[in-house]
């Protein structure tokens, strides 16, 4: 492991409409950031039409930055756009998710075994953060998954592959609406918390194989959402 650090990026995270500030930054990375949060909690769903006018009424922003917000998420593959109808927030087929899935998980693997070790501050951020996701035991699918993004963007860092480390987080946004349909109960945080400890032990002992395989097995529990979605897909259930 080698030695040195950086940040993956910032996120807004309230689980309401984020309130954009007109004092700060440039009004179309605001919109974007807002749009992305509304996205991942729900509030817009996969297949949803995004029209220009009733976002920028509630966001309280013009239409300038909204329309400049769907180009920057359409290029992600974040929203879809559809020739004379409009954009729409990306609908995946199981098939797709389990591709986007894979990249994430390839992404995530490269950061594991280039990662250097840790200090202790830096463990000490990955245990709060562990133990802040298992204290919203009993709360919502959105307040968990971001609780535990948090944790990985802690371990995402120890890697200095920051285009992987980007990769991997835009991934993870194109994953997170779909994570909804996960169990989020007391034995499944349990069993998170349990696979994060793992993780971090594993980095505070600098064996990368150990925290190699922690993060493989702990990465394996999305695909019980993509079998339930291609089993909606084929019962013709809509998603």
């Amino acid at each position: 492991m080698t030695t040195e650090s950086s940040a993956v990026g910032t996120r807004v995270g309230a689980d309401q409409s984020p309130p954009l500030d007109v004092g700060y930054g440039r009004a179309g990375d605001r919109v974007t950031a807002a749009l992305r949060e509304m996205i991942a909690n729900g509030q817009l769903e996969p297949g949803e039409h995004l029209r220009q006018d009733e976002l920028a009424t509630r966001l309280g922003s013009t239409r300038v930055p909204v329309r400049e917000a769907f180009k920057t998420l359409a290029a992600e593959g974040v929203l879809h756009h559809r020739r004379n109808h409009g954009h729409y927030v990306a609908k995946l087929t199981a098939a797709e998710l389990a591709e986007i899935c894979w990249l994430r998980d390839a992404c995530e693997n490269r950061l594991a075994a280039t990662a250097r070790r840790p200090g202790e501050d830096e463990l000490a951020g990955l245990r709060a953060s562990n133990d802040a996701m298992y204290a919203l035991t009993g709360g919502t699918a959105y307040e968990i998954v971001q609780a535990d993004r948090l944790f990985h963007e802690r371990f995402w860092v120890l890697s200095p592959m920051r285009i992987v480390a980007g990769e991997t987080a835009r991934m993870w946004a194109l994953i997170q609406p779909y994570r909804s349909f996960m169990d989020y109960g007391e034995a499944v945080v349990s069993r998170m918390h349990g696979e994060h400890t793992e993780i971090v032990d594993a980095l505070a002992a600098g064996d990368t194989a150990r925290y190699c395989t922690a993060v493989e097995l702990h990465q394996r529990h999305i695909y019980d959402v993509i079998d339930d979605l291609a089993a909606r897909e084929d019962d013709g259930v809509a998603v």
